[in-house]
């Protein structure tokens, strides 16, 4: 790789990547939704959704979208969700494998760390509390009150700014597709770690590197 794109930063997302909290996020919703009416896995098959990525105002807008007669709050339901996603987080704990090991890596070779989310920065508060991984991040970045989430790369572009790097010398580290395009979108090359069930997706082929978990992370990934 020429010099000049030689990465400088490393920025992670967090759910998926950190900790395992996609079923939390889910069970979160399957709790609130029923709380107005709403049966969630009925909802996202009638609106063909995949809601992986997206941020947690978005997809209640979706839900809200599909009983006006309701007359629900969205606000509110976010607020519900969010506050029992970050509670069964807590419970659980649900560390995924080599999260420390590839910030250290990460440290080790000099590179600038940064967080960058569509969850609200009272969640990723939360997890890296949790972790005991704060520390390690010189910036952390929610989506939550952009203009739009991922895909569209403004969040990893304000990540950039903040670390003072080109987006050009930046590497991000994503599960979800809607990540990887949003990588893809703020010119920066791509680390996916996919989930199992979702791993042969041929989407993936717009990724530089695919690994099948954080502890496969090596220097070269990041050379």
């Amino acid at each position: 790789m020429s010099h000049i794109f030689k990465p400088q930063a490393v920025i992670y997302d967090m759910d998926g990547i950190l900790v395992d909290s996609e079923p939390l996020w889910d069970e979160a919703e399957r709790f609130v939704l029923p709380q107005y009416g709403l049966d969630r896995d009925k909802t996202l098959a009638k609106l063909g959704i995949v809601t992986t990525g997206l941020r947690i105002n978005e997809v209640v807008e979706m839900f809200c979208h599909t009983a006006p007669e309701k007359m629900i709050d969205p606000e509110e339901m976010a607020n519900r969700i969010i506050q029992e996603a970050i509670r069964r987080i807590i419970e659980t704990k649900p560390v995924l494998p080599g999260v420390v090991e590839s910030l250290q890596l990460c440290q080790s070779l000099g590179l600038k760390i940064g967080l960058a989310s569509s969850s609200a920065m009272r969640v990723i508060t939360a997890v890296t509390q949790l972790l005991n991984i704060e520390n390690y991040f010189q910036v952390r970045i929610s989506a939550e009150y952009m203009p739009y989430g991922k895909p569209h790369p403004q969040v990893y572009l304000t990540a950039a700014e903040q670390l003072g790097v080109s987006p050009l010398n930046c590497i991000t580290i994503e599960d979800s597709v809607a990540g990887m395009v949003s990588t893809k979108a703020a010119r920066m090359r791509s680390i996916v770690v996919p989930p199992a069930e979702n791993r042969e997706n041929p989407r993936w082929c717009l990724a530089d590197i695919k690994l099948n978990s954080l502890l496969e992370l090596n220097a070269q990934h990041l050379s």
